[in-house]
């Protein structure tokens, strides 16, 4: 996955040496006792691609699965963010979607978050990724728990089917507005299927061009009819799909709040953003997030974190 979104805070390393990083691992886990900030960071001066090649170069050497070694040193926050930043990125991604579906519950909020910020090449590539891991089909899996508009909606996404083009065309969005007026509200109940074609297929620059046109023909925001007309996930997904559109810094600004906020933390939604964001737009989402709570994201995985796990999470916040 191409890191074209904006600014990561994880950067390749200079004078890579695979095999000096991956004897800095070893000697870290070697013996008794666990060097934490040395696997630390190795893990955050180099970029996926690298830690690839780390890890290669680390069961050469020692005939050593390198993320076998981490699961038996470390344990429970810690080890997932250090296995997560070992996992190739589509692997990751659609390791989380599985992970969301398995056992009691679904994890909505993960499912809609991967589907909604991720361009249609890279959701064929954690389908293919899928099949190849899990040997299942992701639409089958994902939507199997899931009814109505809302599964409508996430077959859509996945189908991955969204123009690509940066021109837009302001008759159609003219049209395209209307629709989305009368199918929601203009009429009494909602046309499901018009907000799902229109949101899941239009260009990102098209759908730009059709909120400013909604917005002269309802007088209301497209964001204010959707949580008129719709309820639950289905409104979640819609409203992520706007958002993201929109200002994708200030959406995933908003989610890494959410997993902070209140008592507890969603740590499994924090690693996944952190980790997944930290080479593609990681430094704009913080920029978002002061903007929008005039506080540092840093501050806030302080507060709501400890031990290695903290300093973990802070390292990729700030190499």
């Amino acid at each position: 996955m191409a890191a074209y979104y904006g600014r990561g805070t994880i950067t390749p390393a200079e004078n890579f040496n695979a095999e000096r990083a991956a004897a800095k691992l070893r000697k870290a886990m070697k013996g008794i006792g666990t060097d934490e900030r040395a696997i630390i960071d190795v893990l955050v001066t180099h970029s996926n691609l690298q830690r690839q090649e780390i890890k290669r170069k680390y069961k050469s050497l020692y005939g050593r699965d390198l993320v076998e070694d981490i699961k038996s040193e470390l344990g429970g926050n810690f080890e997932d963010v250090c296995v997560a930043l070992l996992t190739p990125q589509i692997v990751f991604l659609a390791d989380c979607l599985y992970d969301a579906v398995k056992g009691i519950g679904t994890d909505e909020k993960c499912i809609i978050e991967i589907l909604c910020t991720h361009h249609s090449r890279e959701i064929e590539e954690i389908k293919a990724c899928f099949r190849q891991k899990y040997g299942k089909d992701l639409e089958e899996w994902v939507c199997g728990d899931t009814s109505g508009h809302f599964k409508n909606l996430l077959r859509a996404l996945i189908t991955a089917e969204r123009d690509e083009s940066v021109e837009s065309d302001f008759e159609e969005a003219e049209r395209d507005a209307q629709r989305l007026y009368d199918g929601g509200v203009g009429k009494m109940g909602v046309d499901g299927e018009i907000f799902t074609k229109i949101l899941c297929t239009r260009s990102p620059a098209q759908l730009q061009t059709i909120f400013g046109a909604y917005e002269k023909i309802a007088g209301h925001t497209l964001t204010a009819a959707i949580r008129s007309e719709f309820t639950g996930d289905s409104e979640n997904t819609l409203l992520s799909i706007v958002y993201c559109i929109k200002n994708r810094n200030r959406y995933f600004a908003k989610q890494l709040k959410e997993c902070l906020k209140g008592l507890g933390t969603d740590d499994s939604a924090l690693v996944r953003i952190l980790v997944s964001r930290s080479e593609i737009d990681l430094e704009d989402i913080k920029e978002a997030y002061i903007q929008m709570y005039q506080k540092d994201l840093a501050e806030d995985v302080a507060e709501d974190t400890s031990g290695d796990y903290r300093k973990a999470l802070l390292r990729i916040l700030q190499p």
